[in-house]
């Protein structure tokens, strides 16, 4: 393997910090300088462009236009152009798409100069979408999780050989378990609670998250157990959708029941000061949740064989319906028994410490750039 230094082009959203750009940050703080050079190229300004400058990695905002719209046709293929001259000039050895919507741009760039490229698929697609954005044609399409590696490969085509399983990374020295019990936690502190366990779902409010399925749940656990409280947790992305929750929670008599917290700046504390936090759709808040010992409830996967990280009963709990009965039942006996939550908590920050640190997904990361590159070397191509 050549000691040279490899410059690696990421594409990117950018724009606001959420889960995909915070693990894109990840990988750069931690990245081998000696080894890899990175440039980013960030669709949108913003919060993401600001913590590039702080990590001293070059970033510049690149304004393309929508693949996916066809009146766009004329500007896009001029910006494929524009992108895989770029990319020649400035000697990039691999392309690497953070951002599922690039893949079209990724691919065009790193073939036009002859090098690897690396799509990140961060959930679920079907063979269409797949085959939509020509996904199968990357060197390399990173899965994070094992429920997305089996599904890229049943059920979207894309060769097993290609596909590499790389969890979401946390961040361990800020999601910490803390003595909540002293004082009582944030949310206890902010919110009439009293001794209640605190349960909570942490993402941004649109409908993907189904922010109105735990409000229904909630619903169903308060009609057995009065001894709990509800948090939504998450900036408002879907004004229409938030107002749906709230006439829910108005109109089912939840009121003082569920809360809304609205966007907040201190998750890691939020998060600690949880009792359970429950998963309706996936995301790395969950991986967060586990490094801070607090057990999940995840409805994310049916299939035992689609979670690696969350075993049911040991590292998290597992519902095998994603009804709202199966799910509120699961919730119900996770709520009534401490000592298991407890249990339960250990498990799950022992493992995320052991598998889901930042220095894992880098690690793992460079191995998958050096392997790409020395095939790609090798290979004559």
């Amino acid at each position: 393997m050549s000691s040279a230094n490899h410059k690696i082009l990421y594409l990117t959203r950018g724009g606001p910090i959420y889960g995909a750009q915070r693990q894109l940050l990840y990988l750069l703080q931690g990245l081998d300088r000696d080894r890899f050079t990175p440039l980013v190229l960030c669709t949108e300004g913003g919060p993401f462009l600001k913590e590039l400058e702080n990590l001293r990695v070059s970033g510049l905002v690149w304004k393309c236009a929508d693949w996916r719209k066809l009146k766009q046709v004329f500007s896009r293929y001029r910006d494929a152009a524009s992108l895989s001259g770029f990319a020649r000039d400035e000697g990039v050895s691999l392309v690497h798409s953070s951002d599922f919507q690039l893949a079209e741009y990724m691919l065009r760039s790193a073939h036009s100069a002859g090098i690897p490229s690396v799509l990140h698929v961060r959930a679920p697609i079907e063979r269409r979408m797949a085959d939509k954005y020509h996904c199968a044609r990357a060197t390399a399409v990173v899965a994070i999780s094992r429920r997305v590696e089996l599904r890229l490969a049943q059920n979207a085509g894309i060769p097993q050989d290609k596909i590499v399983l790389i969890h979401d990374a946390v961040d361990p020295d800020l999601f910490q378990p803390r003595d909540v019990r002293a004082n009582g936690g944030v949310l206890r502190q902010q919110y009439d609670v009293g001794d209640a366990v605190l349960v909570g779902l942490v993402g941004r409010v649109e409908k993907a998250k189904e922010q109105l399925g735990f409000v229904q749940i909630a619903g169903e656990v308060l009609k057995k157990t009065k001894k709990t409280a509800f948090f939504i947790v998450g900036k408002i992305q879907d004004p229409s959708y938030h107002a749906r929750i709230m006439k829910q929670i108005r109109t089912a008599g939840l009121s003082g029941h569920v809360h809304f917290t609205d966007h907040r700046e201190d998750i890691p504390e939020v998060l600690a000061g949880l009792d359970v936090l429950v998963s309706l759709s996936g995301g790395s808040v969950r991986y967060e949740a586990m490094m801070c010992g607090i057990p999940v409830v995840c409805a994310w996967s049916r299939r035992p064989e689609e979670s690696r990280c969350i075993r049911h009963n040991d590292t998290g709990f597992l519902v095998p319906d994603r009804s709202i009965e199966a799910v509120s039942q699961v919730l119900l006996d996770v709520i009534a028994d401490g000592d298991l939550r407890q249990r339960v908590g250990r498990s799950a920050r022992a493992w995320a410490q052991a598998h889901l640190t930042h220095s894992v997904l880098v690690g793992q990361t460079q191995d998958l750039y050096d392997r790409l590159l020395s095939n790609w070397r090798h290979a004559g191509t």
